[in-house]
């Protein structure tokens, strides 16, 4: 072999062996990193059982034309029989008129009324949306414990001053070993309706020694005699002599609920903001109605087409079928927005439940059309929020017995394939460039990235996911410098599952 070739040859593997040194270094160094805690997967999740997604959406008519008789009219004359051909402009039925003022004025009322309802659930909404979660008073640093002998304390708790009051609390003297319970606190209200408590733990559990730690707790009773509890930072006194300075060093300033009780607070009135808008988008459907209804005692025909059903006015009314049925050879369409992750689930000619809001009735419909192209506005439904919704067109029967412009529900079934979605709460889930994925525990203890599809939101707090992901695992908070694939992890204490995170 010559003598450059075998230099050559030298370099090269003397190259490889070091670039292999360095991966194995860089792989072991980055395994020595803080091990990432997890918790189980099941105190984070809940179970949703239910196969379908639900949606929102509102009736149009494609060359149809349902006539209705309402409580407030009397149908004169009918002019068509079933099977009749009419054009456009001929006259289908005529009813009298004689619609009080005093019944259209109650509907005008209901529609403000609604409205009212609805901003004031929205005002609600905005004040927990500027709530201020509690969180726990700043650490005390106390003072260093002295090493002399010193008398303790024969019976505590021992009161040793003060009056209950922000200024003055009541001082007792405590120690590991003693526990409160509501008695305890309900002892100190007297006529009052609110006390604050100042507890001082001392070296040795003597009066001569020194505090080695201190809290204050502020105590409320509602009308209900229920207490709500909060914490205070007391000031120390100078000595035991004198009462503490009037002003804390720390008060409470939040609104006394903690993050979670916001946040369930807060799913409520999303909830009944929803449902106090279908009551006002009703009661507007409903209004203009009737005030069409007072404008003309004549109904003409829409579409040129054949008359499919002809009932009797009082049965009709009675059961909210329509009086006629015109048709024009179409059918009613529903527009709803189906979110981006949910779309690719369902096929063009699939069956869905169409519900209407006003009878309560359902009825099958077949999705019709899938836009490529994204809406933008309010979104209704319990389908995820947070992603970008496209228009989904579905067809039913003329005679399905929906009316022209009233506020249906649709329900997507998943064909069996999402069943007994996983919710895990959103904290868990991360996003990077449009793809979703959980942290979680592999066999070999360490953490695994795991890609997930995200779909419907339940509660507000949860988010349903499908992947390789069961009740049974350990996650990760997907969040800081040590949490990364193929970190070491490490079980979190029992009192850390609940609050993780």
């Amino acid at each position: 072999m010559r003598k450059g070739v075998k230099v050559a040859l030298i370099s090269t593997v003397s190259v490889i062996v070091a670039g292999a040194i360095l991966v194995g270094a860089l792989w072991y160094f980055g395994r020595q990193t803080d091990p990432v805690q997890v918790v189980p997967l099941m105190y984070h999740s809940a179970t949703f059982y239910d196969d379908m997604m639900n949606f929102d959406g509102r009736v149009t008519a494609e060359n149809l034309q349902s006539v209705y008789a309402s409580d407030t009219q009397t149908v004169t004359e009918i002019f068509v029989s079933e099977g009749d051909e009419v054009k456009k402009g001929d006259p289908l039925l005529s009813y009298d008129t004689t619609l009080t003022e005093i019944e259209l004025e109650r509907k005008r009322i209901d529609v403000q009324q609604a409205e009212l309802d609805l901003k004031n659930a929205k005002d609600d909404l905005a004040w927990i949306n500027s709530l201020k979660p509690y969180t726990p008073p700043p650490p005390t640093q106390p003072p260093q414990p002295t090493e002399e002998s010193l008398e303790p304390i024969e019976e505590l708790p021992l009161l040793i001053g003060g009056e209950g009051t922000q200024e003055m609390p009541y001082r007792w003297v405590w120690s590991d070993e003693v526990s409160y319970d509501e008695a305890f606190i309900t002892g100190m209200f007297g006529e009052e309706n609110e006390v604050w408590i100042s507890f001082e733990e001392r070296e040795q559990n003597s009066l001569d020694g020194a505090i080695t730690k201190l809290w204050g707790l502020h105590v409320v009773r509602d009308e209900e005699g229920k207490l709500k509890y909060s914490f205070f930072t007391p000031v120390l006194p100078p000595d035991d002599e004198i009462e503490p300075e009037p002003e804390p060093i720390w008060i409470d300033d939040s609104s006394g609920y903690t993050a979670s009780e916001i946040a369930k607070m807060r799913a409520e009135k999303q909830t009944e903001i929803r449902d106090l808008d279908v009551a006002y988008r009703i009661a507007q459907v409903e209004y203009e109605r009737m005030k069409s209804e007072a404008e003309s005692g004549i109904v003409y025909a829409k579409v040129d087409g054949t008359i499919l059903t002809r009932n009797d006015p009082e049965l009709a009314r009675m059961d909210g079928s329509p009086v006629l049925l015109l048709s024009g050879g179409g059918c009613y369409h529903v527009t709803a927005s189906i979110g981006e992750y949910d779309r690719d689930r369902f096929q063009i000619g699939d069956e869905v439940i169409v519900m209407s809001w006003m009878s309560g009735g359902e009825i099958v419909g077949t999705l019709e059309a899938v836009d490529d192209t994204p809406v933008s506005g309010y979104y209704y439904g319990n389908g995820n929020p947070n992603v970008s919704l496209y228009p989904a067109t579905i067809a039913v029967d003329a005679q399905s017995g929906l009316q022209e412009n009233e506020y249906v529900s649709v329900r997507f079934a998943s064909n069996g394939a999402q069943d007994n979605a996983l919710y895990l709460e959103n904290m868990y889930i991360r996003s990077e460039n449009g793809r979703s994925y959980v942290y979680k525990r592999g066999a070999d203890g360490l953490l695994q990235k795991v890609p997930v599809e995200t779909g419907a939101v339940l509660w507000g707090s949860y988010t349903a996911v499908y992947g390789d992901l069961t009740a049974d695992d350990w996650i990760a908070f997907p969040y800081g410098k040590s949490v990364r694939e193929g970190a070491q992890t490490v079980e979190a204490e029992d009192s850390v599952y609940y609050y993780y995170g």
